[in-house]
């Protein structure tokens, strides 16, 4: 409130109806119809409230019998609402009939362009300050002690009550398009890019509340790499904690620099789905003569029939059919570079060659040539050993390499190790490598989780899909509204959470002495990715 109310304290004229009161009274509306209209809003604040919490609250009250004193303070209640409204805008304009084509596209520049860019930080910041309360009092209370950092990042529709654009006339919402469902459907409205804490154990299910941990209200298909790192950010201010982070083929299409850098710059840790022309024969590379395909590095002498059964999975229709290709794919483990030393300063990596997995001649000639001297062979092996039965050269797979001198052979072949830039498959790397059983067991677990987020937003409790129920106008409007609708959300699943673990839903939430709030995210510490955290968690 303080950011609101320094902001109002600028304006000429007297103070007018104050602005908490609105936005508690929408809270009110929200939490007990399901409603963000302004009338529900006012209805509860004025005339539902007991005289003790007037008296304490300073709520301006009327004879609910003089209908004019009753429009008049409503009158004074929307005001107050509109010029919130007014302030935060990027991009202030008339919405009472629709403008020109031309003009309405300057208007959505604006918003999504530099000269907008401080007005949004300010109402990102307000409307995540909104989401994140219930948070902050969860992390407070002990309730997110068995979170171990891992996030699920979606994208969702939000529709407004407005017509869409025409060739001639922009929309009401000048700043809203059609937002593509994955089945093929669209809706005319907004996106809303929603983070919530997940887990890519199942066995930590139940463990703690799912929250909807950030939201950014943005014009569809727009800076979405922005956005998902916006909301990483934020959560990033609350807590130390970093796990891994699931999002769909929409974000492992966009630039690295937009945000496959920005998260791991962070700490995150992407887990990450490919598309068909990613797997194809036509996007592998070759990088220092190792195969680079999927985000690994494998040997040159790959069989083929194992790289191809990366396309094989990727064509497949259902998990029943890529579970016996995953088992087929297992065999591939041998024929992969070994990450020797992860990132340095200079963004590089060290990574060997698989001769320990492998029965090679060429690794078996160069290292010959070095100092190192290996004992014998072991012919008798404990077979209760798993190391000593695994490293055995029976048990690994023997390759044929054609008959090449040494200065013809592929870098990674000459040498024990290698050196990889960072700008190789940036894309595409991710710490559990693509279609493992540990990388499809944790992107399942995650996805699972943002698509129920998304399911339980748009219930009946919550109706986030509901354009009916948000009928003010304009992205602000929008924004504050949908976030209310989020805060809300996440308080309900906190009162579940405690009755399911058979605490008081009245009393569970209340700040003791002892608890400390973390601080509200702030728009600065966003712009700036953070160095990794030494708090980093790593889920099994």
């Amino acid at each position: 409130m303080d950011l609101i109310e320094a902001r109002f304290a600028e304006l000429p004229g007297p103070p007018g109806y104050p602005i908490r009161l609105v936005l508690l009274g929408l809270l009110c509306a929200n939490y007990e119809k399901a409603s963000s209209n302004l009338d529900d809003a006012f209805e509860l604040i004025t005339f539902g409230t007991s005289e003790r919490l007037r008296a304490e609250l300073s709520i301006p009250t009327c004879d609910i019998e003089d209908q004019e004193a009753v429009n008049a303070l409503y009158n004074r209640f929307h005001r107050a609402w509109t010029r919130m409204s007014r302030l935060l805008d990027a991009a202030p304009h008339q919405r009472r009939s629709r403008l020109p084509r031309a003009e309405g596209r300057k208007i959505a520049a604006q918003w999504n362009g530099k000269s907008g860019e401080q007005a949004l930080r300010h109402l990102e910041e307000l409307a995540n300050r909104l989401v994140t309360a219930p948070v902050r009092t969860a992390f407070a209370k002990g309730l997110m002690r068995h979170w171990r950092g891992d996030t699920a990042i979606d994208t969702t529709a939000v529709p407004t009550w407005a017509r869409r654009h025409t060739r001639r006339r922009s929309a009401l919402e000048v700043s809203a398009n059609w937002h593509y469902k994955g089945g093929g459907d669209r809706e005319f409205g907004y996106s809303a890019t929603l983070a919530i804490a997940a887990h890519a154990d199942p066995d930590r299910a139940g463990r703690y509340p799912q929250l909807i941990l950030g939201m950014v209200l943005h014009t569809p298909e727009k800076d979405m790499g922005r956005h998902a790192h916006y909301v990483s950010a934020v959560l990033a201010q609350l807590t130390e904690l970093r796990g891994f982070t699931a999002a769909d083929r929409a974000y492992t299409k966009l630039l690295p620099e937009n945000f496959h850098r920005p998260m791991r710059a962070l700490g995150y840790l992407p887990v990450l789905d490919f598309s068909k022309t990613q797997v194809a024969d036509e996007a592998e590379q070759n990088h220092q003569g190792a195969i680079a395909k999927v985000g690994r590095l494998f040997c040159p002498l790959t069989p083929r029939r194992l790289l191809d059964l990366y396309q094989q999975i990727r064509s497949t229709k259902n998990e029943r059919e890529r579970i016996p290709l995953r088992e087929q794919l297992q065999e591939i483990e041998s024929y992969a570079l070994t990450r020797k030393e992860t990132l340095d300063d200079r963004g590089t990596e060290r990574f060997s060659c698989p001769a320990t997995k492998l029965n090679c001649p060429w690794a078996q000639e160069r290292e010959g040539h070095g100092t190192k001297k290996k004992g014998p062979v072991p012919v008798v092996i404990d077979l209760d050993a798993h190391r000593a039965r695994a490293t055995h050269p029976a048990a690994r797979p023997t390759v044929e390499p054609p008959e090449l001198p040494l200065d013809d052979r592929p870098k990674c072949c000459r040498q024990s190790s290698v050196t990889v830039q960072a700008h190789v498959m940036p894309r595409m790397r991710q710490e559990l490598p693509w279609q493992t059983p540990s990388w499809a067991l944790a992107y399942q677990t995650l996805r699972a989780h943002i698509e129920g987020g998304n399911g339980r937003l748009k219930s009946v409790d919550s109706a986030l899909h509901a354009r009916e129920r948000r009928q003010p106008r304009g992205r602000v409007a929008q924004t504050l509204l949908s976030a209310i609708t989020i805060m809300i959300h996440n308080i309900k699943e906190l009162e579940q959470y405690l009755a399911a673990s058979k605490k008081s839903a009245v009393t569970g939430l209340d700040l003791d002495a002892g608890d400390v709030l973390p601080p509200y995210p702030t728009a600065d510490e966003t712009d700036t990715p953070r160095s990794r955290s030494v708090g980093i968690s790593r889920s099994p």
